[in-house]
């Protein structure tokens, strides 16, 4: 147990330290040391099977110091509003990436639109909240049904597509939702719909800067800690669901139709399941980050998120659960890391995916092989 929290304090501190560090000195002496202990425990076998048997062994413990971690980072961040904001965007690219996966990793149904589905529920925000008048809450609820609906509708071209023409069906969906976004007058065409309300809880609105045991955080610390119950319960019953027979009948329907129907599984009910659930965590990222900034406009639900998102789960691992958070925790912070190199953190993003898809395209975290006891 000693090992798992001794590892889980290091790993800690040294993220924490990266993300903090100003000067190309400590920046660079901070990732070097993250560098060194990677290359040990992949390379220094007995101390891999030491760690590996610790954290099979204590399982429980290393979720709950993990957690601890994740609510102990506003904390570690507070003096930088800007990092709580991108640790908080991560959070989205977890519930985000989660849905995505779902319909792409378990059930096979390509999805190259995922951030019109986000789009669709941070427009439903803005303009219930702004134009109608609901309460937050209700329209962050309302948000990812509307995705759903939307993506039921979309679900009819896609089942007599695969493959690369399904691929181009969800490609084109992007940009006509995009095109429709800059040009309707009720949506606010290129400007979008800004002075969406915050959330507020039993009167406390969510851009109050909370003091925590004596330490006060950024207004974001807020919007993160919410974020993170939601990453959290998005993650819970997508393992769930993965582990069901629900998850078993989808795999079974990506890996092979003919199959799977031959089992008695209905081909169209599984697919539109799998759509459907992944466009609600879908939605619901973006329906969150609408009342997080307070605005919603086309270029931030462009085809390049839906690239990013894909990345997420390329980068992580396809159908793995966990690897989804790691590749969005990899992901997001790490280009803003880089932003001092301008365009060519870019290109360096670039190439970071290209490696992966050539020297491990299983992901960071592949996902687990099926057990049955």
């Amino acid at each position: 147990m000693l090992l798992v929290l001794l590892t889980e304090s290091a790993l800690f501190f040294l993220i924490a330290a990266a993300v903090l560090a100003e000067r190309p000195v400590a920046l660079a002496a901070t990732g070097a040391a993250i560098l060194v202990g990677l290359a040990a425990t992949r390379f220094v076998t007995p101390l891999r099977t030491a760690l590996g048997r610790a954290f099979e062994r204590h399982h429980a413990t290393a979720l709950v110091a993990g957690a601890a971690g994740a609510l102990a980072l506003p904390l570690a961040l507070s003096a930088s509003p800007y990092w709580t904001f991108v640790a908080t965007l991560a959070l989205l690219y977890v519930t985000i990436g989660q849905g995505l996966n779902f319909q792409i990793g378990t059930a096979g149904v390509l999805n190259l639109a995922g951030a019109a589905f986000a789009g669709l529920g941070g427009y439903t925000v803005g303009l219930l909240t702004v134009s109608a008048g609901w309460p937050s809450w209700l329209a962050v609820l309302v948000g990812p049904l509307v995705a759903v609906t939307v993506g039921a509708v979309l679900f009819v071209p896609i089942l007599k597509t695969r493959g690369h023409y399904l691929a181009l069906v969800t490609i084109a969906f992007v940009f006509i939702f995009n095109i429709l976004m800059n040009n309707l007058e009720f949506t606010g065409g290129p400007q979008g719909i800004k002075n969406i309300p915050t959330l507020r809880l039993a009167g406390y609105p969510f851009t109050t800067k909370p003091t925590v045991f004596g330490i006060g955080l950024p207004a974001h610390a807020n919007f993160y800690y919410a974020a993170l119950l939601m990453a959290a319960l998005t993650t819970w019953i997508i393992r769930r669901l993965y582990d069901s027979w629900l998850g078993l009948a989808l795999n079974t329907l990506r890996d092979d139709e003919i199959a799977a129907k031959c089992c008695g599984i209905s081909i169209t009910r599984g697919k539109l399941v799998a759509f459907s659930i992944g466009n609600f965590f879908i939605g619901l990222g973006g329906a969150f980050y609408a009342v997080m900034v307070g605005f919603v406009s086309p270029p931030d639900f462009d085809f390049g998120y839906s690239l990013v998102m894909l990345s997420v789960i390329i980068i992580g691992g396809v159908d793995s659960i966990p690897g989804v958070v790691l590749g969005a925790c990899l992901l997001v912070p790490l280009p803003e890391r880089f932003r001092f190199l301008h365009e060519y953190r870019l290109l360096l993003y670039g190439v970071v995916i290209v490696v992966m898809l050539l020297y491990r395209p299983q992901g960071l975290w592949p996902a687990a092989v099926r057990r049955y006891r």
